[in-house]
C-alpha cells in the first residue's frame, strides 16, 4: 500500500534531528533562533528558546513538504558518531592548543570548539 504525503512527513518529523538554539540580537530585544543541522534553511523564531523550538515543529513541516513535492533529498539525521570527528595534528600544535584551552580554564574539547564556532 503507498503511503500518503502526510503519512511521509510524519515519519521524518518523528526522526531525532539536531536542534540548535541560538540568541540574536535586534537592537535592544533578544530573541531566539531555532535551526535543524540537517535541513538547510529549516528555522524558527521565539521570544524565548522553548517558544523558538515549539514553532519548529511547524518550519520542519512545512520544510520537508515542500522538498518532497519538489523533488529534494531530505537528509536523514545524523549518528552519534557522525557528530565525532578525529582529528590528527602536529604534536607542537597539540600542545600550544592544551596550553591555551588550560589558560582560558577550558577543556579542551570546549576550547576547540569555541574556536570552530567562531572561525
Amino acid at each position: 500500500m503507498k503511503k500518503n504525503k502526510k503519512q511521509n512527513i510524519e515519519e521524518y518529523l518523528n526522526l531525532p534531528y539536531s536542534f540548535i538554539v541560538t540568541p540574536e540580537e535586534d537592537g535592544n530585544k533578544t530573541y531566539y533562533v531555532c535551526r535543524i543541522a540537517e535541513l538547510p534553511g529549516c528555522l524558527s523564531h521565539g521570544k524565548t528558546p522553548i517558544e523558538a523550538q515549539k514553532n519548529i515543529q511547524q518550519a520542519m513541516y512545512d520544510w520537508i513538504e515542500t522538498a518532497l513535492m519538489d523533488g529534494y533529498e531530505i537528509s536523514k539525521p545524523l549518528t552519534e558518531s557522525e557528530k565525532r570527528i578525529t582529528l590528527r595534528i602536529p604534536g607542537t600544535l597539540e600542545t600550544k592548543i592544551k596550553l591555551q584551552a588550560k589558560n582560558e580554564n577550558k577543556s579542551l574539547n570546549q576550547f576547540i570548539v569555541d574556536k570552530l564556532r567562531y572561525a
